[in-house]
C-alpha cells in the first residue's frame, strides 16, 4: 500500500481549511502519516516545507496547500504512474491541481534532496511563488520528473473558485511585489544553474528569405541551444517588432540563457558570427550592419538621442571592437543581465522632440543610461537584404554616382 511509505506535509495558515484537507487525506489516503504545523510567525511557505520535511518519517513526501483537497483515486493513480519505473526509481511526481496545474503540488522521494540546492525541496531563497517551477525544472533537467494526472486535487483557491482573492494571506502571498521578486530569482538562479545560449529571431512576417536561412544553418552554434520565436502568429497580424523582441527577451530568461543572440531574418550571417561575439563578453556586442537606403552607411553612434554622431569610415572600418552608444539591432549579442538593469518595456517604438524613435535606438539609450557599455565588432560584416524598385528616380541616382570604370 503506497499511503504507508508517504508523509504529507502541510503548512497550515488557514486552520478551517487544514481541517478539511485532513479528511480528505484521511478518507484517500488513508495509511499516510500527516505532518502539518500552523506557520505563527509567518516564515513563509518555502521554510514552511523545510521545517515539516525533516519532520516526516517516509521515504516519499507529498505536500498539499491547506486549501487543496484530496479526490477519490489519488492514491492508486500514484501507484500506477510509479509502476511505470523501476522500483528503485526516485525523484519528483507532480500530481494534478485542479484546473490544471502539474507543478504546484507533488510527492518527492527524499534521495531527491541530494540533488537539489542547499537540500530543500522549496528553496528559501524564495518568498512564496517559483519555487516550485524550480524544483520541477531540475527534476525534469536530471531526468527524474513523473506526472501523475490522475491524482487530483481539488484547489480552493479564490481564482479558481471564480473570487478575487480577499483572505489577506493570499493577497500578500501573490502581491505583485513578492511575484516579481520571486520571477527574477527564479531567472537569475535557472541562469546561474544552465546558462547557455538563446537564438532569437523577431519574426513578424509571413516568410523569410531562403539566404537567411541559408546562411544561419551554416553558422557555427554551441551543440545545446534554445531557438525562439515571438509568441504571437506572424504575418499581417503580427504584433510590432518592438513586441517581437520583448518576447525573445522573455522567453530567452525563462530558459535560463545566459545570453541572447538576436538575429533579424532580412539579412545575411558570416559563419564566425557567434563565436566572434561571444568571444569578447561585454554587456552589448554588434556587427557591421548597413541600411537597406542610401547612402547604405553602417548604424554606428555616438552621443545621445537627438544629437548623434555617426563614428569615422576609418574607425567604422576598422576590424576592432569599438564602444560606441547606438546601433541597430539587426543582429545583437546580449548578456542577459542587461535585462535585470532596465525597466520594462526593453523596446519600443517612441518619440523624442517630435520626431519618431525606433525600437533599436529606444534600448541603447536605455542601456547606456543604466550605466551598460555597447560595442560592434567591426570585422563581423552582415549583409542586409533588401528589394530595390528600380525606376527614373534611382536611374538619376546612379548617373550622378559615376563610377570608375576600368
Amino acid at each position: 500500500m503506497l499511503s504507508n511509505k508517504i508523509s504529507v506535509i502541510i503548512p497550515v495558515v488557514r486552520i478551517t481549511s487544514a481541517e478539511r484537507c485532513v479528511r480528505s487525506i484521511k478518507k484517500h489516503l488513508p495509511g499516510a502519516e500527516i505532518v502539518s504545523a500552523v506557520d505563527v510567525d509567518r516564515i513563509g511557505c518555502p521554510a514552511m516545507v523545510n521545517i515539516l520535511t525533516k519532520d516526516a518519517t517516509r521515504d516519499w513526501v507529498l505536500f498539499l496547500g491547506d486549501d487543496t483537497e484530496v479526490e477519490e483515486g489519488f492514491e492508486q493513480a500514484l501507484t500506477e504512474t510509479l509502476a511505470t519505473v523501476d522500483e528503485n526509481w526516485f525523484g519528483v511526481v507532480g500530481v494534478w491541481t485542479e484546473p490544471g496545474n502539474d507543478q504546484g503540488h507533488w510527492m518527492a522521494h527524499k534521495k531527491m534532496l541530494d540533488l537539489l540546492p542547499d537540500g530543500q525541496f522549496f528553496n528559501e531563497a524564495y518568498e512564496h511563488c517559483f519555487c516550485e517551477e524550480e524544483l520541477g525544472d531540475i527534476a525534469t533537467e536530471t531526468g527524474r520528473r513523473l506526472v501523475a494526472k490522475g491524482a487530483k486535487l481539488r484547489h480552493h483557491h479564490p481564482v479558481n473558485d471564480g473570487h478575487e482573492a480577499s483572505d489577506e494571506f493570499y493577497k500578500d502571498a501573490y502581491s505583485a511585489g513578492k511575484w516579481d521578486r520571486d520571477k527574477n530569482t527564479y531567472i537569475q538562479r535557472k541562469r546561474e544553474r544552465l546558462g547557455g545560449v538563446a537564438i532569437g529571431f523577431p519574426l513578424v512576417d509571413a516568410q523569410v528569405p531562403v539566404q537567411f536561412f541559408t546562411s544561419y544553418a551554416c553558422m557555427d552554434k554551441p551543440d545545446a541551444y534554445s531557438l525562439l520565436v515571438p509568441q504571437f502568429p506572424h504575418g499581417p497580424f503580427s504584433g510590432s517588432l518592438a513586441d517581437a523582441r520583448n518576447s525573445l527577451v522573455e522567453q530567452a530568461q525563462m530558459t535560463g540563457a545566459k545570453y541572447l543572440l538576436m538575429l533579424d531574418t532580412d539579412q545575411v550571417y558570416p559563419v564566425d558570427t557567434l563565436t566572434k561575439l561571444l568571444s569578447h563578453k561585454v554587456d552589448v556586442c554588434g556587427v557591421r550592419v548597413h541600411r537597406r537606403w542610401m547612402p547604405f552607411d553602417p548604424i554606428f553612434l555616438r552621443g545621445e538621442i537627438g544629437k548623434y554622431e555617426s563614428v569615422s569610415e576609418e574607425e567604422a572600418y576598422s576590424g576592432d571592437l569599438i564602444e560606441i552608444d547606438a546601433t541597430g539591432t539587426g543582429c545583437l549579442l546580449f548578456d542577459m543581465k542587461v535585462f535585470d538593469k532596465i525597466e520594462k518595456p526593453w523596446f519600443a517604438f517612441d518619440q523624442v522632440d517630435g520626431k519618431p524613435i525606433g525600437e533599436d535606438i529606444y534600448f541603447c539609450s536605455k542601456a547606456r543610461k543604466a550605466g551598460l557599455r555597447i560595442f560592434v565588432d567591426t570585422s563581423i560584416e552582415v549583409g542586409h537584404l533588401t528589394t530595390v524598385e528600380v525606376n527614373r528616380f534611382l536611374h538619376q541616382v546612379c548617373k550622378h554616382i559615376k563610377p570608375k570604370l576600368n
